[in-house]
């Protein structure tokens, strides 16, 4: 689903038009290039999970243009981090991923302690840091 539109208004810079602030932070920044701006978002959020169990659905991360459009040419990978850690838990499975056709998809996170409001952070080269919505771990 998608929130307003992405204007490029210059080399680094990002603006949207008719996005609610709780999607504020899902736009993550631009990277450089000679082509289209291109910004590292969450297309599959992380949600609530059990401890040690994986995080489904997969989250997912994809490289998009301006216009909102996956662009299937990105090579490279991109790394799952926690960005706010309550309780000092640990990201396990495979946090480094190489993107398909545009898309890095983790389907193996877990993360070893309960607690509320964990929030993912996915970054990758060229780009700016992507931030997903905070959500929980239960026992």
């Amino acid at each position: 689903m998608r929130f307003g539109t992405w204007v490029s208004i210059g080399v680094g810079a990002l603006a949207t038009l008719g996005c609610p602030n709780s999607q504020l932070q899902h736009i993550v920044g631009v990277g450089g290039g000679g082509g289209a701006s291109r910004v590292l978002v969450f297309v599959a959020e992380p949600s609530t999970a059990h401890v040690d169990a994986f995080i489904t659905p997969a989250v997912q991360v994809a490289v998009e243009d301006t216009l909102g459009v996956v662009d299937t040419t990105v090579h490279g990978g991109v790394t799952m981090t926690l960005s706010t850690n309550p309780t000092g838990a640990v990201l396990s499975g495979q946090t480094t991923v190489v993107f398909t056709a545009g898309v890095a998809s983790f389907s193996d996170l877990t993360i070893n302690l309960a607690g509320p409001g964990y929030v993912l952070s996915a970054s990758s080269a060229g780009l700016s840091t992507a931030t997903s919505i905070s959500f929980d771990i239960i026992p």
